[in-house]
């Protein structure tokens, strides 16, 4: 609970640091969604983040994101801030006996996200504010008790969110 506490701090105060900023560019979170899949007693769900990373010799970007689960009701149920270096891949699990106290007949639907934070351009660029690396996520469930894979989904679908432009000295004198 300490550790879902001090994500959620970590990524509010960070969202609230890019949202100040005295900038005339637009900031943009990338958010991203799987679809929705049913998890059982017995099961885990994953979700997994890799860093492709780029082909040498150049030096790739280590990505940071927020990886969280969502219920069908839009409910966050678990969420862990990750760091991802090129090459590289990280997760996060959802027990559906620890997390979600599942009973043995009862079942729910969740969906993962990943939130990539922007990278704010040097102070002179009008660049649009974009996150700097791309990860490549897919949500698993498996079996608990054996770990095998029981169902896959590959790819995610971009979610639409506000850009926040902050509001300039001559738009507030409105």
């Amino acid at each position: 609970m300490f550790n879902f506490a001090q994500s959620i701090c970590v990524f509010t105060i960070t969202a609230a640091g890019m949202f100040a900023q005295t900038t005339a560019n637009p900031i943009a979170l990338e958010i991203k969604t799987t679809g929705v899949v049913g998890i059982a007693e017995g099961q885990t769900a994953r979700w997994n983040v890799m860093n492709p990373g780029v082909a040498p010799p150049a030096a790739g970007v280590v990505c940071s994101a927020l990886l969280s689960f969502i219920d069908g009701q839009g409910t966050v149920l678990k969420t862990a801030a990750v760091t991802v270096a090129p090459g590289t891949d990280a997760w996060i699990d959802l027990f559906s006996d620890k997390d979600l106290g599942l009973a043995v007949d009862a079942r729910r639907q969740i969906r993962a996200t990943m939130t990539i934070p922007p990278i704010f351009p040097p102070a002179a660029s009008t660049a649009p504010i974009v996150p700097p690396c791309s990860l490549i996520g897919t949500l698993e469930i498996f079996d608990t008790l054996t770990g095998k894979t029981q169902v896959v989904l590959g790819g995610t679908h971009l979610v639409p969110n506000p850009v926040a432009v902050p509001v300039t000295a001559s738009a507030s004198a409105n």
